[in-house]
C-alpha cells in the first residue's frame, strides 16, 4: 500500500496561495478606496481593504505556525491518507500480502438462462429551482450615492428589521391597521403602500435611503436623515395617483451603504 501524502507541504502551499490572493484583494480594494467617485464607495472599500489585510495576516501566521511546529519535531495526529484508506486517525501500516493457495477448479453445468423481459426505468425530469435575485443585482440609488456633508456616522451596530406592508396608510403615510400575516400581493390599482420596520442603535442625523424596485428597474428612491430616537419603529411611504403598476416590486433599505432590507412584493 502507498505511504499517506505529507500533510506540510500541502497546507504550506495552500497557506502562501491564500497570503497572496488575500493581498491582492486588499489591493485592489484599497485602491477602490483611494480612486473611488464617490465618498460612501471609498468606505466601503477602504472597510473591505482592511478585512483582506488581517485575514492574509492570520494566514500568515498559522502558516509559520504549523511550519514552527512540524522543525520541532512535534507529531501531529493527521495526515492526508493514502488511496485505499477507510477510517481511522493513523494510515494502516504498510503490508506484504501473504499468498493465497490457488483454488480447486470445479466443472460447473452451464445452464441457459430463461429469457424475461427486463423492465426499464425512466428517471423524471428534475424540476430545476428559480434563480433568487442576487443582493447586488440592482443598481444603487443615485440618492444614495451622493454624500449628505451633514450627515453622522451610523456605527456598525445600527440596523434595520422587521419590514411589514400594507395598503391601509393615514394621510401622513402611517398603516393605519396591518393584517396578520402582512400581505405581499396587493391589487392593480393600489394607490398608497406603507410600511414599519424596527430599529436599532440608529443615531439622529445618520443617513439612511429607501428604495423602490419594480420589475429590476429602479422607480423611486429617497436618502434621509434619521429624525427619530435609536431604537423607535420607522415609517416608509409611496403613493401612486394612477395605481401602482401590475409587475415583481421590491423595496430596499439602506443605512449609509449598507443593505438592511429586501422586501418583495407584487401587485396584480
Amino acid at each position: 500500500m502507498a505511504s499517506g501524502i505529507p500533510w506540510l507541504p500541502v497546507i504550506t502551499g495552500i497557506g502562501i496561495a491564500g497570503v497572496f490572493l488575500a493581498l491582492t484583494m486588499a489591493l485592489l480594494a484599497w485602491r477602490e478606496a483611494r480612486f473611488a467617485r464617490y465618498l460612501i464607495l471609498r468606505r466601503s472599500a477602504s472597510r473591505r481593504a482592511r478585512q483582506w489585510f488581517w485575514i492574509a495576516i492570520g494566514l500568515a501566521l498559522g502558516t509559520g505556525i504549523l511550519n514552527g511546529f512540524a522543525r520541532t519535531g512535534f507529531q501531529l495526529p493527521f495526515e492526508i491518507p493514502p488511496p485505499g484508506w477507510t477510517g481511522g486517525l493513523f494510515p494502516p501500516p504498510t503490508s506484504t500480502p501473504s499468498p493465497t493457495p490457488s483454488p480447486t477448479v470445479t466443472p460447473l453445468i452451464e445452464i441457459s438462462p430463461t429469457p424475461s423481459a427486463t423492465p426499464r426505468w425512466t428517471p423524471s425530469p428534475t424540476p430545476r429551482p428559480l434563480p433568487s435575485p442576487s443582493p447586488t443585482a440592482l443598481p444603487y440609488p443615485p440618492t444614495l450615492l451622493t454624500p449628505i456633508p451633514q450627515a453622522v456616522p451610523a456605527p456598525p451596530s445600527a440596523r434595520f428589521f422587521d419590514l411589514v406592508l400594507t395598503d391601509a396608510c393615514d394621510e401622513r403615510g402611517r398603516p393605519i391597521r396591518i393584517p396578520a400575516p402582512p400581505p405581499t400581493v396587493f391589487p392593480a390599482g393600489t394607490e398608497r403602500i406603507c410600511g414599519r420596520f424596527r430599529v436599532e442603535n440608529m443615531p439622529a442625523g445618520a443617513a439612511w435611503t429607501v428604495a423602490w424596485y419594480r420589475e429590476g428597474e429602479l422607480e423611486d428612491s429617497s436618502t434621509l436623515l434619521w429624525d427619530g430616537r435609536p431604537n423607535q419603529p420607522g415609517y416608509i411611504y409611496n403613493t401612486r395617483p394612477n395605481g401602482f403598476p401590475p409587475g415583481r416590486w421590491e423595496v430596499r433599505l439602506y443605512i449609509e451603504d449598507r443593505l438592511q432590507i429586501r422586501m418583495v412584493f407584487e401587485v396584480r
